[in-house]
């Protein structure tokens, strides 16, 4: 289960806010060397579009929540279907070569470069469906602290 505090900076309609988040991991393994991790060079804010049934207003800090089963599953869909994708492509397109005499090679790379954008398809058509959309957003649980009148990013916790 991930939790974090955010910020809400902007409500949506259909219930639905944009809140800033400050950035956990990014700089967690950094050594300082020549060449360096470069994380440290992206914005330490993540904006990001949350559910809001616990109707927050603007400048409220909030608590997000996104269960440990949605996000896997969502890694699931968005990294194994496109390699599913490619390997079955692959495997058919060295199958189906020899019937129609190409080379082992040539039909595997164009079976493969197939399956891959089946898999990409596959994904963008999961990724449009209500259903698994709005199980994939993170949402918020609760009102940590509610704004006190005017928005001031600057003095926030997390984003100043």
């Amino acid at each position: 289960m991930a939790e974090q505090i955010g910020f809400v900076v902007k409500t949506e309609l259909n219930d639905y806010a944009q809140v800033v988040l400050d950035r956990k991991g990014a700089c967690g393994g950094c050594q300082p060397s020549s060449g360096g991790c470069r994380s440290c060079l992206a914005s330490a804010k993540i904006h990001s579009r949350v559910a809001n049934p616990v109707s927050a207003k603007v400048g409220d800090h909030v608590k997000i929540h996104l269960s440990s089963a949605n996000l896997f599953s969502g890694a699931a869909i968005l990294y194994l279907i496109p390699v599913l994708g490619l390997l079955i492509g692959a495997f058919t397109g060295a199958w189906a070569s020899s019937a129609f005499g190409f080379s082992d090679s040539f039909g595997s790379i164009v079976g493969a470069m197939s399956g891959l954008a089946v898999g990409f398809a596959v994904v963008i058509i999961l990724g449009r469906r209500l259903g698994i959309r709005q199980r994939m957003v993170p949402t918020i649980t609760q009102i940590v602290t509610p704004s006190i009148g005017k928005l001031d990013l600057k003095n926030t916790p997390c984003c100043g």
